[in-house]
């Protein structure tokens, strides 16, 4: 084996657009790793905030490209044309890596790796804890050829943007993606397909910071907001679709209706059904069919334990049957796990953010 492949060149790419107050943490926390060789990309995607400004102030230590407007896949792809490293993190731009997340990510990696994921600690704006982690369980993460597990399951256990770190031989096949298909949520379609194309290593630990805030899009927030629900509904369609066009490229197939044998997506068909029916966007959708599905799901993916499968066996009859003040409360109770407490105790969010 020759340095190159013991020692391979990281690069972590920050995307950003108008997250001008929290890109110095990420951009920090970047040039804070313990591993080396490492380059730092940041790419801005035409923000109208001082952003630009924050960027050119690290000169040399980043490389930097600005951009017009283009959304999230256009930032992927350029970030990833300016990139030269064997293993790619996207890191967004109000996210942070723990100093150690790419030494622990190479250590790991081996020959024939797709993708390495890793758990994120949730902190709010202004970085503190809050007490919880992405996954829910780190225990249900899977590694190694997960292919039969995704298309039985409707998906596997994932994180974020930030805690996945793609081989480069990946995301040659994968990009460019569609600039106007994906202008946002474009990294499910790399986490949906990447694990076709080699084996996922999942460290079940944290090595990063997932931040709360108002502006992030990929967070219902404690309102439930029914347009948010709605997007994660489409994302995950537009998923199934990326999936598919995939799958018929490279001569197997998915099961029909794939996206919903997960759990999750039906949860969220069924929260914005019985939140905000009238903007509803499957009109074919009923609370009946939507629990009848959804039970059938849960007990039928091995990726859910038993406390798992015993708690949506309740939560989908509940949120289905009970009048819509009711349910709107367990909606909200079966959807925001995050705010009970973490199972494994999560690293303080404020002593991350300021050692890197």
């Amino acid at each position: 084996m020759d340095a190159a492949e013991l020692e391979p060149l990281v690069s972590v790419i920050i995307d950003n657009f108008n997250y001008a107050r929290f890109i110095c943490a990420a951009i920090d926390s970047a040039l804070a790793q313990t591993y080396a060789p490492i380059e730092v990309i940041v790419v801005d995607d035409g923000s109208t905030d001082n952003s630009r400004d924050v960027i050119s102030s690290y000169g040399s230590r980043v490389s930097a490209v600005f951009k017009s407007n283009g959304g999230h896949a256009s930032a992927f792809n350029a970030g990833f044309r300016a990139s030269r490293g064997s293993i790619v993190i996207f890191l967004d731009a109000d996210d942070a890596l723990l100093p150690s997340a790419v030494e622990e990510v190479v250590r790991a990696w081996h020959p024939g790796t797709a993708k390495a994921q890793f758990v994120l600690a949730h902190v709010d704006a202004d970085g503190h804890a809050l007490g919880a982690i992405v996954p829910f369980s780190p225990g249900q993460m899977l590694d190694g050829d997960i292919r039969a597990s995704i298309l039985d399951a409707g998906g596997y256990v994932g994180v974020p943007t930030s805690g996945n770190a793609f081989a480069r031989t990946v995301l040659d096949r994968l990009l460019p993606l569609s600039e106007s298909q994906w202008r946002q949520a474009a990294d499910t379609s790399l986490e949906i397909i990447a694990p076709f194309l080699g084996d996922v290593i999942s460290l079940r630990k944290t090595l990063g910071c997932y931040r709360v805030h108002e502006a992030n899009h990929g967070m219902l927030g404690d309102d439930l907001d029914p347009r948010k629900l709605r997007v994660k509904i489409i994302i995950d369609l537009q998923r199934e679709w990326a999936l598919s066009e995939f799958a018929s490229r490279s001569g197997f197939t998915i099961p029909c209706d794939w996206a919903a044998r997960e759990p999750a997506h039906l949860k969220y068909r069924l929260a914005s059904l019985r939140i905000d029916p009238a903007h509803h966007p499957l009109l074919d959708d009923r609370p009946t069919r939507l629990m009848l599905m959804g039970l059938k799901s849960t007990w039928r993916n091995a990726g859910y334990n038993l406390k798992s499968k015993v708690f949506h066996t309740v939560w989908f009859p509940l949120a289905a049957l009970l009048p819509q003040a009711a349910a709107v409360k367990i909606v909200r109770f079966g959807l925001l796990p995050g705010r009970r407490p973490a199972k494994i105790p999560a690293a303080s969010a404020e002593q991350l953010l300021s050692d890197s």
